[in-house]
């Protein structure tokens, strides 16, 4: 039996699927940020192109997906440029 109020849609309780949801929103905004932060970079300091930008957000994006749905491992992203290119990020 419902006693008349109105519940306030403000404190309805969190589901575990909301706070999953909330989670992984917060995480592609924050990857597309740093991406941004990193694009910015290129065009501002190494003069890139703006097909050169466009081409590396369509590809960076990509890659993110794909660590995003687990098919790749950042981790071993980092480890194939250190061990392959000679490029260690983690210094």
């Amino acid at each position: 039996m419902s006693n008349g109020k109105k519940v306030n849609p403000r404190r309805r309780p969190a589901s575990e699927a909301d706070v999953k949801r909330a989670r992984d929103n917060a995480a592609n905004e924050a990857i597309h940020l740093s991406i941004a932060i990193f694009l910015t970079v290129l065009k501002d300091k190494f003069d890139f192109d703006n097909e050169s930008i466009k081409r590396a957000w369509y590809e960076m994006d990509k890659l993110s997906e794909e660590v995003a749905e687990k098919r790749i491992n950042i981790h071993d992203m980092v480890t194939v440029l250190r061990d392959e290119y000679d490029i260690d990020l983690m210094k």
